[in-house]
């Protein structure tokens, strides 16, 4: 019986990966005289739904390029050239964080204008809101005025000067700091009713800026609620539909992340109210549930149909 290139990348795969790892249709390569299958996974994400307890979903993330197997013309077992099975793992591993992290800058994204309004990011608020009320009074901050405070201080404020530049919302002169070009634009976007200038900015800085806030300025108010969010928003986008949980459940995954002696899971009753409180979550029959709006934003910033890194 003559054997097919397919039959023998399907048996070499089955008998060499587990049951994650699945493979294409070969295709013959001429120049190298080799029929080359790419190996890819449906990988399984389990989603469940508290409105239904007895219930699982299963949602499939397809994870592309994660190496090939490769057969001479002969299609003699002893030609065949393969990705190992550990460098599967840890190409399959690094998909995920990255999954993860796209998911994650999805979410802050669309939800910087409620992140902005919770009680955590309102402490940050206060150092740039100083910032912003000054150049709303005088039109510029004099570079001697920063130098006269005690050295830390000055070294503070000229960071958030720095942070502020670089979004361009204040813009370095001669003598000192004054409007940006941002400035007008985001002044602009906070003369909608029940807006305020400084929450418009601090939102502005989370969409745009959230990774530098925690690793350069060291800033960690609110990774706790971004974390919350994410806990809830991630598992909404793998399912493809808003899911209802009760608080149990945010109380479950929190602690296998986290610890059950975490900071996070001490707080999760708080943070909960304040993403209700903000909208980013709502909040009914003893359910949370993701915020439609937001939930749509963050589907068009990833898909989840397929998803792999860019070819070498």
């Amino acid at each position: 019986m003559e054997v097919s290139a397919k039959t023998v990348v399907k048996t070499y795969v089955r008998h060499h990966y587990g049951n994650l790892i699945s493979v294409g249709e070969p295709r013959f390569n001429p120049d190298e005289k080799q029929w080359v299958a790419e190996l890819l996974s449906d990988y399984p994400r389990i989603i469940h739904d508290d409105r239904h307890p007895g219930e699982r979903t299963l949602k499939f993330l397809t994870l592309r390029r994660l190496g090939t197997v490769k057969v001479g013309e002969s299609l003699s077992p002893n030609s065949i050239d393969a990705t190992t099975r550990n460098d599967c793992a840890v190409t399959l591993s690094a998909y995920l964080k990255l999954w993860q992290e796209r998911a994650n800058r999805a979410i802050i994204k669309a939800s910087s204008d409620n992140l902005a309004r919770t009680n955590s990011a309102q402490t940050f608020l206060g150092k740039i809101g100083v910032i912003v009320s000054r150049l709303e009074r005088k039109g510029i901050i004099f570079d001697k005025e920063i130098d006269n405070f005690p050295e830390k201080e000055a070294s503070k404020i000229r960071r958030y000067l720095q942070l502020l530049e670089g979004l361009e919302i204040v813009e370095h002169r001669e003598y000192g700091y004054s409007y940006g070009n941002m400035y007008a634009e985001l002044s602009h976007e906070a003369q909608k009713p029940n807006v305020d200038l400084n929450t418009v900015i601090l939102s502005y800085i989370i969409k745009n800026r959230y990774s530098a806030l925690k690793e350069t300025f060291k800033i960690t108010h609110l990774e706790p609620v971004v974390h919350v969010d994410s806990l809830y928003y991630r598992p909404a986008l793998e399912a493809d539909e808003i899911i209802y949980w009760k608080y149990e459940s945010f109380e479950h995954h929190c602690n296998m992340l986290y610890g059950s002696g975490s900071k996070i899971s001490f707080r999760l009753p708080f943070i909960l109210g304040e993403l209700v409180n903000v909208q980013a979550l709502k909040y009914e029959d003893n359910l949370y549930f993701g915020n439609d709006a937001l939930w749509k934003q963050m589907k068009k910033e990833v898909d989840m149909s397929e998803f792999s890194l860019p070819r070498a």
